[in-house]
């Protein structure tokens, strides 16, 4: 279901239809209510990850998440949205993505990060980008009957 521009009141009418289904459907109740634990999860680790861990730790964890949610290697993410992510000036990204790309890990050019080496990004990745993996594969890996 697209979420564009849509005539007034179209993305209320599909909110409300949405809101009906959740009521009339144990199993999408179950699945939002997973969904919002795998959410919270997620922000929690991410706000331990960034106080926590190195900046090319983390550098790595947010191409590894983002990697896993593009179809193919090549991610449109920038320095300066990669420094809001991770909390540090876009200079410091970009210190960070010039080591992996001396390392052969990426390549980066205008605002596309090419993954080169996805096993090398896994090692020097922290923790956390495990942990978040492990807690998707959990929330995803037998959906319900919807009915």
């Amino acid at each position: 279901m697209a979420w564009e521009k849509t005539a007034p009141g179209g993305v209320g009418k599909r909110a409300a239809q949405f809101h009906a289904a959740a009521n009339q459907s144990q199993a999408i109740r179950e699945l939002i209510v997973r969904y919002n634990d795998l959410l919270l999860a997620e922000i929690q680790q991410s706000v331990a990850c960034n106080a926590l861990h190195a900046v090319e730790a983390r550098l790595c964890r947010w191409l590894l998440q983002a990697h896993d949610c593009v179809g193919g290697n090549i991610i449109p993410l920038t320095q300066e949205f990669l420094g809001q992510m991770l909390g540090v000036r876009r200079t410091t990204v970009t210190i960070a993505a010039r080591l992996l790309q001396s390392a052969a890990l990426i390549r980066y050019r205008r605002g596309h990060i090419q993954i080169l080496n996805r096993p090398a990004l896994e090692e020097i990745s922290c923790e956390c980008y495990a942990v978040v993996r492990q807690n998707v594969n959990k929330l995803f890996q037998a959906p319900p009957q919807l009915g």
